[in-house]
């Protein structure tokens, strides 16, 4: 088949031609059933939303459309094989791991991993061996990881199964991966990439190159995040002959649902071909209108624009980490102010930042008017919406927390020094107790703490609460950030183990 044909689209088409009656699953039965509300919004969609019957193959041994679609995303995308997900990145974060590592095995993992990351460590019983990525002071986030500090861990632990990165991160920085690729495969271990967020990076020259380009060995990407699948719709790409295929497919079973739905998997399939035969004059148009905006945003004189970061990382041009310190408000506040008198919502924002994303579907009118916003933002005292005393009390922990932290080449963030006194699957089966936040510390904790977004822990079940952990916490809580993985949603009382 060429690339110009959607299997997966074409066979559900073909099937509803006949005016089929459906006597099976689901129990709308193609949208008769539904709600007069969400059938009216659904429309023809529900239609779509099929199950495993003759001639629509089955996404868990597929043999026909899906088979087909399949492979034609593993060439789109550069890799031998792709796997369809219809549970998001976090179910190829989960299979690349449960391959990958056997119970006890050492896997590498960066410390601002995704809470998937965690969880596949505790599923897989692994012994998760962190290493640390750059921090960009300036705006306080995790950057890339350095060439030198992969070489350096994967020297101390030459009898770790693989390394996993981030890159890009939720910020769009990326990492050198074909340096890091080098040093993995040379230690004999395999690359698994979290790349969620790069999956538009094989459809333009001016991007930064991708997973599989570097020579990763596994590579996840959350289609749904910057291409057209619908939300939760994800790829797994394979390449080379480090990985045990056969182990692969089965861990997919396990973590991918029986019921896939179709809706996601023809998402899949259609985003794939309009990126191949449109993407790249779709991302030309705005990659251009992108940069006519970022200019005007480097001429702001209290708004930063990240676009160079210390060590030289690549950034994706299509994601704006704008920095918000100089209006003296918090990235909370301005992000709560655009979505609340100018109807934008941003993707997250931070203490100190916001973070815009833009795709393939952007042009110079989604940017104007972003833009055009931003810079009729008033400084603190303009207006009663900001608080500048709630600015600088929670900015001033985190400020200080990132002053004090060690690490060898540059200041890392709150993270970079806990004990871990239990491994994550261990401390997961432990008892635990509900204690003030304030007096954690010294104790193991016995949840993940995670602000979301991007959903990487500050802490994880097993390390010991520190007094500057719990001024960072405060911080962010006193900001609005919104946490995940704790019992407590206003994170007054954190859940340790009673073991110490």
């Amino acid at each position: 088949m060429s690339i110009s044909t959607i299997p997966i689209m074409q066979a559900i088409l073909s099937h509803l031609k006949g005016n089929p009656g459906s006597y099976h699953v689901p129990g709308h039965k193609m949208g008769r059933g539904l709600d007069g509300a969400m059938g009216s919004w659904l429309s023809q969609a529900s239609r779509l939303d099929l199950t495993e019957i003759p001639g629509l193959d089955d996404l868990h041994a597929p043999e026909g459309a899906i088979r087909e679609a399949q492979r034609l995303a593993a060439e789109a995308f550069g890799a031998q094989e792709t796997y369809f997900l219809v549970n998001g990145s976090t179910a190829g974060n989960l299979a690349m791991i449960l391959t990958a590592i056997s119970p006890g095995e050492k896997l590498l993992v960066p410390r601002n991993l995704h809470k998937s990351v965690l969880n596949g460590l505790v599923l897989a019983q692994a012994q998760p061996v962190f290493y640390h990525p750059e921090v960009d002071e300036q705006f306080g986030i995790a950057s890339g990881v350095a060439v030198e500090t992969v070489r350096e861990i994967v020297q101390a632990h030459p009898d770790a199964r693989a390394l996993l990165i981030v890159s890009p991160t939720y910020h769009g920085i990326c990492s050198d991966l074909r340096a890091v690729a080098e040093i993995v495969h040379t230690a004999g271990m395999m690359l698994l990439v979290d790349e969620a967020h790069g999956a538009h990076f094989a459809f333009h020259e001016a991007l930064p190159a991708t997973a599989m380009q570097a020579g990763a060995d596994m590579a996840v990407q959350s289609t749904h995040k910057t291409l057209g699948a619908l939300t939760q719709a994800s790829m797994l790409h394979v390449q080379g002959t480090r990985v045990d295929r056969t182990r692969l497919r089965k861990r997919l079973q396990l973590v991918q649902s029986t019921s896939p739905s179709y809706l996601l998997l023809a998402s899949l399939d259609v985003a794939r071909h309009q990126m191949q035969t449109e993407g790249h004059a779709r991302l030309e148009q705005a990659l251009q209108a992108v940069e006519k905006g970022a200019e005007r945003l480097r001429a702001h004189p209290h708004l930063h624009l990240l676009q160079k970061t210390p060590g030289g990382f690549e950034v994706d041009p299509l994601k704006w980490t704008i920095s918000v310190a100089g209006l003296g408000k918090t990235g909370s506040h301005v992000y709560e102010y655009l979505h609340a008198e100018k109807h934008l919502t941003l993707e997250l924002s931070d203490p100190q930042n916001v973070l815009a994303v833009f795709s393939y579907a952007d042009g110079e009118r989604q940017v104007e008017r972003l833009v055009q916003a931003l810079e009729g933002i008033p400084m603190e005292g303009a207006s009663e919406g900001f608080r500048s005393n709630e600015v600088l009390q929670a900015r001033s922990p985190s400020e200080e927390l990132t002053k004090s932290a060690q690490t060898k080449s540059t200041a890392n963030s709150s993270w970079s020094s806990l004990e871990a006194k239990f491994l994550p699957h261990v401390a997961f089966e432990m008892d635990t107790e509900s204690v003030p936040l304030q007096r954690a510390a010294g104790r193991c904790a016995g949840e993940m703490v995670i602000p979301y977004p991007p959903g990487i822990p500050l802490i994880v079940p097993g390390e010991v609460w520190t007094e500057e952990l719990i001024a960072h916490v405060e911080a962010l809580r006193a900001t609005q950030v919104r946490f995940q993985g704790v019992e407590d949603s206003q994170l007054l009382e954190v859940r340790v183990l009673l073991r110490t």
